[in-house]
């Protein structure tokens, strides 16, 4: 396929959360439609001469992402129905019984992670969905009081950005 000349929009997105394997998900409903992450690459050491800068060097590893999304709150706990966002990311309530994305492969995670699939789905002219799946992902969540209340999710990515698209 050619180069996709058709702008992604707000309203082509959607997220997904994923606990291990994906037996567990939840699609998030009522966003603000302004998830952002940003990919980051391996830091750098810079090597100095006399102050002038004589070389550049890769570094230290770094988490592989960064971001975040707002979604309109709901319900803060719910243990009989699917639809918490708190719950799925604390593993409390309806998703107690999450599987860390964590406990498999390199890197390993200890602490409670999850996976955050994000979709530009199609349009009219191209053939697949935009996918980025970011894994391993430790979130923290704020809540806002307002018009409507907020619920603010940030989180760092430890195993990767994948991405998938029309081929």
């Amino acid at each position: 396929m050619a180069y996709s000349v058709v702008p992604k929009m707000r309203r082509d997105g959607q997220i997904k959360l994923l606990d291990n394997g994906g037996s567990n998900t939840l699609t998030i409903e009522f966003e603000s439609g302004d998830m952002n992450f940003s990919p980051s690459k391996d830091a750098e050491v810079i090597i100095r001469d006399r102050h002038a800068i004589s070389n550049v060097r890769r570094g230290d590893q770094e988490a592989s992402a960064t971001g975040s999304f707002t979604l309109f709150m709901r319900q803060f706990t719910d243990g009989s129905e699917a639809g918490s966002v708190i719950d799925f990311i604390n593993k409390t309530g309806h998703y107690s019984g999450n599987v860390s994305t964590g406990g498999t492969g390199t890197p390993r995670v200890e602490e409670y992670c999850i996976d955050i699939e994000y979709t530009a789905v199609q349009t009219d002219s191209e053939g697949a969905d935009h996918k980025a799946t970011l894994s391993k992902c430790i979130c923290n969540v704020v809540f806002t009081e307002g018009d409507p209340s907020t619920l603010a999710i940030s989180f760092t990515c430890y195993g990767g950005v994948a991405y998938t698209g029309p081929s």
